[in-house]
């Protein structure tokens, strides 16, 4: 072990010598540093005598990744890792803009049904020669409408200030990614790579919007039907994080272990085991199902006449 990480160490050091590698807070000194680190970190659970249980795979998984990330950043002299320009926040897209979206989307699916009723159009509406079933349906599809128009209207705008605040060059810049699948690191067009985000991010987007729809519909109370759907989000990430640390193994099934389709991508492995992403497809499409049932009966046996 002594041996590897002395290694490790040399090539460092060459990488330095030849690069003409200074210290400091150069993005080349950075990935160096990174790489010398995570590099040693992997040599450490290759050479160990256990077999790692699942919580080490996927740190062995994270080292992995950026150590060749940061040895592409080396080869290419390339700051892969530059977060304060176009390309940087549109890959970090949904850390950046994803509450705004979620609020958004919130917004619209959880007064589209409620106003209706507050203000009594909805008169209007069933007075039409269409049954119920066929008017609720046309406003959850003008909810996945707004889905598509609120993520594009963001990225648009992005787009747009950030290329007059930051210039496009960055947009030139690959996206890196180690797939794990077939060992190699993937290099990946920024708009490419943001329309995998996009997909992968579709099922949680959806699942609010149902939520804030079927609450709108059920209980005709617009506030109550964003409020419930935006604590469920803002809750989401500190249950998730009981969960993997406890591992707290039913808690598989809860939804939002397997709305986020991302940690799939490239082979990566799951947040807890014996998920997949067939797994998590299965569990969001049970959860859409078990709110859009309700909703469609509720809607179609309420009384309307002394609205």
């Amino acid at each position: 072990m002594a041996i590897e990480s002395a290694k490790i160490d040399k090539e460092v050091a060459e990488i330095r010598l030849n690069k003409e590698i200074q210290y400091g807070n150069d993005f080349r000194n950075r990935a160096l540093d990174t790489y010398q680190s995570e590099a040693k970190t992997v040599i450490s659970i290759e050479k160990g005598k256990r077999e790692l249980d699942y919580k080490e795979k996927r740190e062995y998984n994270t080292s992995l990744e950026k150590r060749e990330i940061n040895r592409y950043i080396l080869e290419n002299n390339v700051d892969n890792n530059k977060t304060n320009d176009v390309r940087g926040i549109l890959k970090a897209f949904f850390n950046e803009y994803g509450l705004f979206i979620i609020v958004m989307i919130v917004m619209i699916a959880g007064t589209i049904v409620s106003e209706e009723f507050n203000k009594g159009t909805i008169k209007l509406l069933l007075v039409k020669p269409y049954n119920r079933n066929k008017i609720l349906l046309a406003k959850f599809v003008t909810v996945f409408i707004m889905i598509a128009f609120s993520i594009l209207a963001v990225v648009a705008m992005e787009l747009i200030v950030g290329g007059i605040v930051f210039g496009y060059d960055s947009l030139s810049v690959p996206v890196l990614a180690y797939n794990f699948t077939t060992g190699n690191l993937e290099t990946i067009n920024i708009f490419a790579y943001l329309g995998i985000e996009i997909i992968t991010q579709l099922p949680k987007l959806i699942l609010l919007a149902t939520l804030a729809f079927a609450c709108s519909t059920l209980f005709c109370n617009s506030a109550v039907a964003i409020a419930i759907p935006l604590l469920g989000y803002m809750s989401a990430d500190m249950i998730n994080l009981l969960v993997i640390q406890n591992n707290i193994e039913f808690m598989k099934f809860f939804v939002s272990l397997n709305w986020n389709f991302e940690e799939y991508l490239f082979g990566n492995l799951p947040s807890m085991e014996g998920m997949s992403c067939t797994f998590s497809s299965i569990i969001c499409m049970v959860y859409l199902v078990v709110m859009l049932i309700p909703t469609f009966i509720v809607f179609k046996r309420k009384n309307i006449k002394n609205i």
